[in-house]
């Protein structure tokens, strides 16, 4: 204890300290509205000077006291009812019993430090036995009906959380109303020093007076029986075991006295909590136990502008954590990776794809090169006609298909509202690049490359009508054969047949080549696919593009989707984001596609590619692989079986310190055994193969790696390991894959290249002159019968004509010459 002297010297400045803290803290808390303020601690430790110190009134300490209790009250029931009510409550249901519990605890602290000053002040013994008695009430009550949990089990969850409840300091991330975890201990610790100094100071109750007594009551007992003999003598023994009762008692009591006085002053307001918290999970359960839809639900009418505008996709394994992506990462563009079956369609492309269509203020636009099920086009469906209802507004979804039994949209791309604005170099440039035929500039790829574009050219150049692929191959056809030397040489010529069967092949897609003059119907050409629209409103669109069916046009329609999208979003003004969604992303990959990455998120076209392997993006001499790694800010791994993607991902997951633990154990001549234990730090990868294939083992595990983290992810750049569930059930899955093609506004049935029949009509000769003439049927409609005046006068005709040809055709003989 200190000196009179020095309690003398201090005594003013702890007061000054003490009461200037005090003011200034409650003065901040008023003004900003922030009663976390009060829990820093500063502001506890002067109030405990205050009601430590002699010369405060008792009924000073005693205010001083049950403030810090009722303040303990309504921090204590905030921070539960806020953390009970995070999930799987619904924003709307949680905000409005967080707003009614803030008043009832309110209410509660104040009855509560009211009952307290009155019986310091009073000492009436009915005040004390209501305030003691009142916990056994509270716990006799009834439960509401709709709580299913234990109400000890709510105490004891609620009392861990106090005190073990910790956040980061970030935007996003859940802060408790009540601060941070050393605030909250804080608060407790010093609501149970204020009540130990008002049990020690009461006027009625003395414990330090009871230990004095004691002690001079062993004393006299055993000093004429006992000597002393030392410290560990029984007089000794004695006053120490009943001082440290005491004592034991003034640090013990106070804190159980209050822990038990809190918890049932906030039970009522956290059995309400609890019960909307049940009631959810039972929902949840009768739902089929899937959470996707319900957080994804919480995160869209989150009050919190990141959390709102972020894409979740599961939890990170080591905290259980939530894993909220911001929307902007993705305009940066995302790569998933994974074997066949591991869940890149089901985890990753179809809630990603919900969750932006969810947004409804950004465009959508999936490639599926795989299409041997419909899960994408469901998934797709579904949310835009989720978001339909939620908006009211009509969010038109469109459908192309390159096979002729499915009803397709129109998509010509030399009918796009900006191609006339593009110079022929430019035209050129765009249809070279989309088609695959730009091979590089090295030594004979420059070659190639330069003679398909120059047949384009030329052939665009000499025929400015051209209006779809197949008017674009009959006069490629035409310049092949019959260009003149000045305007295209012999050898590029014979270059230009592999431009002329390319042209050829997209030319046979009736629905790339719709235009005004050859609409199926007016409706059709009205309702084509303009790429401009996605860029000006919420648009979506689904290319049902199998790659098995079709290896060589179903990529070339593929580019020519994201070449002309690139295109469109320099010729109209971005008024929202366009999302491109393309699974098996490496049956499109074609020399120049690098270019696509890097150009694409300055022209707001963010890109979502997902594909089995990264050595699928090295083929011959094409590799996409660094420009993949550099513009891909988001990439997750479901699986990684390659050799080269493990050692790849191991050698990009950073390195942290392990401890290596030997054990040495020796026997020396004389029999006597020794062991030594030896710890050394060493620097290791962060991810072994281990846990590679670890989760690779896991179906709802992967890996996640986001560069230049954001929002609430952030990650340091370093992959973590996340456990994401299926936003839908296996029986709406398996339904999805089975999902009937739609029948959009604007669409047609293609036709069949061999619905032209042909049919031979024989003459009235013998069998030998039956070939003369057939009659082919167009649409399917047959024409009139011959009459047999018609069909004499035709026989004649062609009996003419072959008597004249065979009389011409005759070989004359060589006059022999005669010699002078």
């Amino acid at each position: 204890p200190l000196s009179g002297r020095n309690r003398q010297f201090l005594e003013p400045f702890d007061l000054i300290f003490a009461i200037s803290v005090v003011i200034y803290s409650i003065g901040t808390a008023v003004y900003y509205e922030r009663w976390t303020s009060l829990t820093q601690p500063m502001f506890l430790i002067a109030m405990v000077l205050l009601a430590a110190q002699h010369r405060t009134l008792w009924l000073t300490q005693t205010v001083i006291s049950s403030g810090i209790y009722g303040l303990l009250i309504y921090s204590f029931g905030r921070h539960n009812v806020a953390l009970v009510t995070c999930f799987p409550v619904s924003r709307i249901t949680a905000d409005q019993l967080r707003n009614a519990s803030s008043v009832q605890l309110g209410a509660s602290a104040v009855i509560a430090a009211g009952m307290t000053t009155l019986y310091a002040w009073t000492q009436h013994p009915l005040v004390g036995i209501a305030i003691l008695s009142f916990p056994a009430a509270v716990l006799a009550m009834p439960a509401p009906p709709k709580v299913k949990t234990n109400r000890y089990v709510i105490l004891s969850r609620s009392l861990k959380s106090w005190m073990t409840e910790k956040t980061l300091n970030r935007p996003g991330l859940f802060q408790s109303p009540a601060g941070p975890a050393g605030n909250r201990i804080g608060l407790l610790f010093a609501a149970s020093v204020l009540t130990a100094i008002w049990i020690v100071r009461s006027p009625n109750v003395s414990l330090l007076m009871y230990a004095d007594m004691g002690d001079l009551q062993v004393r006299e007992a055993t000093i004429l029986r006992y000597h002393d003999d030392g410290f560990w003598s029984l007089s000794d023994r004695y006053r120490w075991t009943t001082v440290g009762i005491v004592f034991l008692l003034v640090i013990a009591f106070p804190s159980i006295l209050v822990i038990v006085l809190v918890s049932s002053v906030a039970l009522p307001t956290l059995l309400d909590a609890a019960a909307e918290q049940d009631l959810a999970e039972r929902l949840i359960k009768e739902a089929g136990g899937k959470t996707f839809a319900p957080i994804v639900s919480q995160i869209r009418s989150s009050s919190d502008p990141i959390e709102q505008k972020s894409i979740y996709h599961g939890m990170v394994v080591a905290d259980r954590s939530p894993v909220l992506v911001p929307r902007e990462i993705y305009c940066e563009h995302a790569h998933a990776l994974g074997d066949s079956g591991g869940g890149k369609t089901g985890l990753f492309l179809c809630p990603v794809t919900e969750q932006l269509v969810g947004f409804g203020d950004c465009s959508v636009i999936v490639l599926d090169l795989k299409a041997d099920s419909l899960e994408l086009l469901a998934s797709l469906q579904t949310s835009v006609e989720r978001i339909r209802e939620k908006l009211g507004m009509p969010m038109p979804l469109q459908v192309f298909s390159n096979q002729n039994h499915r009803h397709t949209v129109a998509f010509n791309p030399m009918s796009q509202p900006f191609w006339n604005r593009f110079d022929l170099l430019t035209r050129t440039d765009i249809l070279c690049a989309a088609n695959g035929l730009n091979y590089g500039t090295d030594y004979g790829q420059g070659y190639y490359s330069s003679a398909n574009a120059a047949v384009v050219f030329h052939a665009m150049k000499a025929f400015p009508h051209i209006s779809s692929f197949a008017e674009l191959a009959d006069c490629i056809g035409t310049v092949v054969t019959t260009a003149k030397r000045q305007d295209l040489h012999p050898e590029i010529r014979k270059a230009g047949i592999h431009v002329h069967e390319v042209m050829k092949r997209l030319a046979a897609c009736e629905a790339l080549n719709v235009t005004s003059t050859s609409s199926p119907a007016p409706e059709v050409h009205e309702s084509a696919i303009d790429l401009t629209r996605f860029f000006q409103e919420p648009q979506f669109l689904y290319c049902h593009l199998p790659s098995t069916l079709s290896p060589s046009g179903a990529p070339e329609i593929a580019r020519l989707f994201t070449y002309l999208l690139l295109a469109a979003s320099t010729q109209t003004e971005r008024k929202c984001q366009v999302f491109l969604v393309i699974d098996e992303f490496q049956r499109m990959v074609a020399n120049n596609l690098q270019y696509m990455l890097q150009l694409a998120r300055s022209m707001g076209v963010g890109i979502v590619l997902a594909n089995q392997s990264m050595q699928d993006l090295k083929q011959g001499g094409t590799n996409l692989l660094p420009a993949i790694e550099a513009n891909c800010r988001l990439r997750q791994w479901f699986s990684v079986s390659s050799v080269e993607d493990q050692e790849r991902l191991i050698q990009i997951s950073g390195k942290t310190i392990d401890h290596s633990i030997s054990r040495t154990h020796t026997v020396n001549g004389d029999g006597k055994a020794s062991s030594s234990i030896t710890a050394t730090e060493q620097v290791v990868d962060r991810l072994t193969i281990n846990d590679i294939l670890l989760t690779n083992d896991h179906p709802h595990r992967s890996i996640l790696r986001v560069a230049r983290g954001s929002g609430n992810a952030q990650f340091g750049g370093m992959p973590v390991v996340i456990e994401s569930d299926f936003h839908i059930s296996e029986t709406e899955y398996r339904r999805r894959q089975n999902h009937p093609w739609p029948q959009v506004r604007g669409s047609f049935l293609q036709k069949s290249q061999d619905s032209a029949a042909t049919k031979t009509i024989a003459t009235s000769g013998s069998a030998a002159d039956n070939e003369l003439w057939t009659e082919q049927l167009i649409d399917g409609a047959s024409s009139a019968h011959l009459t047999p005046e018609m069909e004499s006068q035709l026989t004649s005709l062609f009996d003419a004509l072959r008597t004249d040809v065979s009389a011409k055709s005759k070989p004359t003989s060589r006059r022999r010459r005669q010699d002078p």
